[in-house]
This record gives structure tokens, C-alpha cells and sequence, in this order.
């Protein structure tokens, strides 16, 4: 494969040895706010207007737009673009991603397993009302659109933005854990329908989150990581979406 793990990418690299200054710290902040309180807007907004959070899962374009907005604001503060965190295109970024894809899709079934058996004991119960109702408009944005935004907007924010920034200031493992926190926590406006729901998803997310950031740390490449987020995403969340408009 080409590159070699743990070198480091010039469109992502950054110093290590000075601190950031202040106004730089809170472009790192703010950055990283705008998904979390986004996404609980949505989340509460969707049930205060008695709609599945289903919609989320389309929805979610809009925000992905403006999360991409933010960070290439705050890149421009740097002047740099926000073409420059996903770096020059490789051709061995197909393979890499095909890696890390089956990496995250072992990891993420794994820390699902692990969120859950924390949080319920075992298996979460199973649902007893009927499906919920799901237009075919949604579904086919939640499928063609919504993997592809939400893969590149969560690594631009968070493994391609805060990651490298806030290593500066925490170290690496610090700011891998800071990262996979707030990562964990965005996902919290999804499941807003009981605590251990919000508890199960925040707490699964979280650990896909340092296996997220434990990737780009070997690799410090960008595109990788957003193809196998991006088939993640499509095989998980874009096609069941679909299959319940569909029903």
C-alpha cells in the first residue's frame, strides 16, 4: 500500500511543539460544538413535532453543510482551504479504506456489543410498536446523500480539524479521548427517547470514535478514513433507512 503508517501528511501535520493561542483554541471549540448542538436541535426538534427520529438520518445533510462551513471558516483563519485537510488524492486510498472499512465494521459491531452490555445487561430490548412511518423522499436522501456528507463532515470536524489541533495542547492520546468524547456525545440528539437509549448510542459511538481517531493517527491521512466512514454508513444506517421508507 502506499505510504507508510504514521507519517505524517502535510495537509493534515501540524507542530507539535508550539501551543496553540487562545483564538486559535477557540476556533478548535468552536468547531467541534456546532455537530453536538446541531444534532440535539434536530433530535428535540423532531419529537416535539411528533416525527420518528428516523428523519435524522436524512436531515442530517443540512447539518453536515454547515459543519463543512464551519471548518473552512475556521481554515481560512489559517489561510488554508478546507480541500487541504482531505490532502492530494492517492489511488491506494481504495485500499486503505477498504481496511479501515473492515476495521470499523468489526470495531463498531464491537463496541456496540460492549455499549450494550453495559447499559442493558446484554441485548437492548426489543421494540414492540409498529414501524415507524418513513417517507420514500427521506429514505432515498438517507441513502445516496447522507453517508457521503456525514463521512466527509465528521472527519473534516473531528479527525481532520480538532484531532490534530488539540494535539498540540493534550498530546496524542489526550486529544483522541477529548475528540472521541464529543464524537460520542453529537450522537446523543439521535436517541432521545429514553436514557438508556441515549446512554447506549453516546457510549457505542464513543468507542468507534477512538478506533476513528486511532486510525488516522496510523495513517494521518484523511481520505481513507472518509471511503470506509462513508461505506460504514451506507451499509448501516443509508440502506436499513431505505428498507423502512420502503416497508
Amino acid at each position: 500500500m502506499d505510504g507508510t503508517p504514521n507519517q505524517t501528511s502535510s495537509a493534515t501535520a501540524t507542530p507539535a511543539t508550539t501551543a496553540l493561542p487562545a483564538p486559535a483554541m477557540l476556533h478548535v471549540a468552536g468547531v467541534l460544538a456546532v455537530r453536538p448542538l446541531l444534532i440535539l436541535v434536530l433530535g428535540v426538534g423532531l419529537l416535539a413535532a411528533n416525527l420518528t427520529l428516523m428523519y435524522a438520518n436524512a436531515l442530517i445533510i443540512i447539518i453536515d453543510v454547515i459543519a463543512l462551513g464551519v471548518v473552512a471558516l475556521a481554515l481560512r483563519a489559517e489561510g488554508r482551504r478546507l480541500r487541504d485537510l482531505f490532502g492530494p488524492w492517492r489511488w491506494m486510498d481504495l485500499a486503505w479504506g477498504a481496511l479501515f472499512l473492515l476495521i470499523l465494521t468489526v470495531g463498531f459491531f464491537g463496541s456496540n456489543f460492549v455499549a450494550n452490555l453495559i447499559v442493558h445487561g446484554g441485548a437492548p430490548p426489543a421494540g414492540t410498536g409498529a414501524l415507524p412511518q418513513f417517507p420514500l423522499w427521506a429514505g432515498l436522501l438517507a441513502v445516496l446523500i447522507a453517508p457521503l456528507s456525514i463521512a466527509l463532515a465528521e472527519e473534516a470536524v473531528y479527525r481532520g480539524y480538532a484531532q490534530p489541533r488539540l494535539e498540540r495542547q493534550l498530546g496524542r492520546i489526550g486529544a483522541l479521548v477529548l475528540v472521541a468524547v464529543v464524537f460520542g456525545l453529537q450522537h446523543a440528539g439521535f436517541a432521545l427517547t429514553s436514557a438508556p437509549d441515549v446512554a447506549a448510542r453516546v457510549l457505542t459511538t464513543l468507542l468507534a470514535g477512538l478506533i476513528l481517531g486511532g486510525l488516522w493517527l496510523w495513517l494521518r491521512r484523511l481520505m481513507p478514513l472518509v471511503l470506509a466512514h462513508w461505506g460504514l454508513d451506507l451499509l448501516f444506517l443509508g440502506l436499513p433507512t431505505l428498507m423502512l421508507a420502503l416497508a
